[in-house]
């Protein structure tokens, strides 16, 4: 957790990259992470359906800044963004198939509700 934590707070939400041996090597993140704690909330601790988390940040000169957040990106509650869905689908594609493939793949499954059957999908998937 202090990794992920420190990571976020310099670069921002974690996605593959953030997994990379040069990553995990990151003097700023390791510096920061050196000072993250955490702990499990005590008006959270007997929730087992919902994950809330709360995070925050005292900074050197004592300023405390406070987030909530009740559900999890990407829950029912709270379902991500079109633009999210894409950086997250083309960020794990492009660690398996070339980008063109992946732009191919990603706008067949928009569309795969309209398709009269997956005959052209499945090539796509076999090429990539």
């Amino acid at each position: 957790m202090p990794y992920l934590i420190a990571y976020t707070l310099v670069h921002g939400a974690p996605m593959i990259a953030a997994f990379t041996e040069e990553a995990l090597h990151d003097d700023r993140v390791k510096t920061l992470a050196k000072t993250v704690s955490f702990s499990t909330d005590p008006e959270f601790a007997d929730l087992i359906e919902d994950n809330p988390s709360r995070v925050r940040i005292t900074l050197s000169d004592g300023q405390t800044m406070e987030q909530m957040r009740y559900y999890a990106s990407g829950t029912p509650q709270a379902p991500m963004s079109q633009a999210q869905i894409q950086e997250k689908f083309f960020d794990c594609a492009s660690q398996a198939i070339s980008a063109n493939v992946a732009k191919k793949i990603f706008a067949m499954l928009n569309t795969l509700s309209d398709q009269p059957s997956f005959k052209d999908f499945w090539p796509l998937l076999r090429s990539s």
